[in-house]
């Protein structure tokens, strides 16, 4: 990968001005995961999973940017512009979500965690070049449009690839989209509008997979769970006291005192409900909230999977449904 890197800077070691299109991918719930997993199966998962990214990334003609712990880096349009490098990163990230599916596949026949990743693309003016000084330089983009990239990607879900408005409109009618939120992201002075990709038609139809664990059994239960608003990777210290209405392996609805923004993160703590002595904690993001008598009814979708306080949940499902 640093290949790629070193030839785009031998092309061109002057800083300069170029329209492009930034593509991030990071695995979602990944630093939870690594705390129930031996170091040398983390590296194997993570190796999996760049090695894929890579491959689809050089199949559509992407710059590999670089690895940001368990994220990489796309951009299209640099060191040389091409008429459809939008299109190719739209498809690109695609099939980096059906690559995601076998992969995860895969891991299950080998008894081994599932991994699922989120998807940002973001497309702009950045200044494109050589960065650095003469002990150490690399070949990089840098602008607003590599910040906001990084800022959705935070919000994007499982098996879930978010645009932005300017990659939307370019887009046109070669794309298909599905919600679409406002949010107010960090370092942005008004909301940003976040588009859902669910196809791209260009050169041909191709569908954004649906992740199967988005429709799973659902128990109804009444017990309180404290929730805790998460920014920037770091956990708020304010406590929100909320009331669970029905749970199931991958989400939960609940009631809060107060409305939450879609695509928000929280994590969550319960023990009474599983007879653990130890707190069960869950990262959770915000996929609605409404009204609902003087409360907010708010769903929530679990961002890490496999992890010891996921099944835990899945076991109390499992023995409310099945008493096992």
């Amino acid at each position: 990968m640093k290949n790629i890197n070193h030839t785009a800077m031998n092309q061109s070691h002057s800083i300069v001005g170029t329209h492009a299109t930034i593509l991030i991918a990071d695995l979602r719930g990944f630093s939870t995961l690594m705390e129930s997993v031996p170091s040398t199966l983390m590296v194997d998962l993570l190796n999996r999973f760049f090695g894929l990214m890579a491959k689809i990334v050089k199949r559509h003609g992407g710059m590999i940017d670089k690895l940001m712990g368990d994220a990489i880096m796309a951009v299209f349009g640099v060191p040389n512009r091409r008429p459809d490098d939008l299109i190719r990163a739209l498809n690109c990230a695609v099939e980096m979500q059906l690559g995601m599916i076998d992969l995860s596949h895969r891991n299950e026949r080998q008894g081994e965690p599932r991994l699922y990743a989120g998807i940002a693309l973001s497309t702009g003016d950045v200044m494109a070049g050589s960065f650095g000084s003469e002990v150490y330089n690399e070949y990089t983009v840098i602008g607003s449009p590599v910040n906001l990239a990084s800022r959705i990607e935070s919000y994007a879900m499982r098996g879930q690839i978010l645009l932005s408005e300017a990659t939307y409109r370019a887009a046109g009618d070669a794309i298909q989209i599905g919600t679409v939120h406002e949010v107010q992201v960090k370092g942005r002075a008004s909301p940003v509008m976040l588009y859902e990709l669910k196809a791209v038609t260009q050169p041909h139809l191709l569908r954004v997979p649906m992740v199967e664990v988005r429709k799973t059994p659902r128990v109804l239960v009444d017990f309180p769970a404290v929730f805790q608003r998460v920014e920037d990777k770091r956990v708020l210290p304010e406590r929100i006291v909320g009331q669970v209405q029905d749970i199931g392996y991958f989400g939960l609805c609940v009631d809060l005192p107060v409305a939450l923004p879609p695509y928000s993160e929280v994590m969550m703590s319960m023990a009474p409900e599983f007879g653990l002595d130890s707190q069960v904690e869950v990262y959770a993001r915000v996929l609605r909230s409404r009204p609902h008598q003087d409360r907010f009814r708010t769903n929530l979708q679990f961002t890490n999977i496999d992890t010891p306080g996921h099944r835990r949940i899945k076991h109390y499902v499992d023995h409310i449904l099945w008493g096992n």
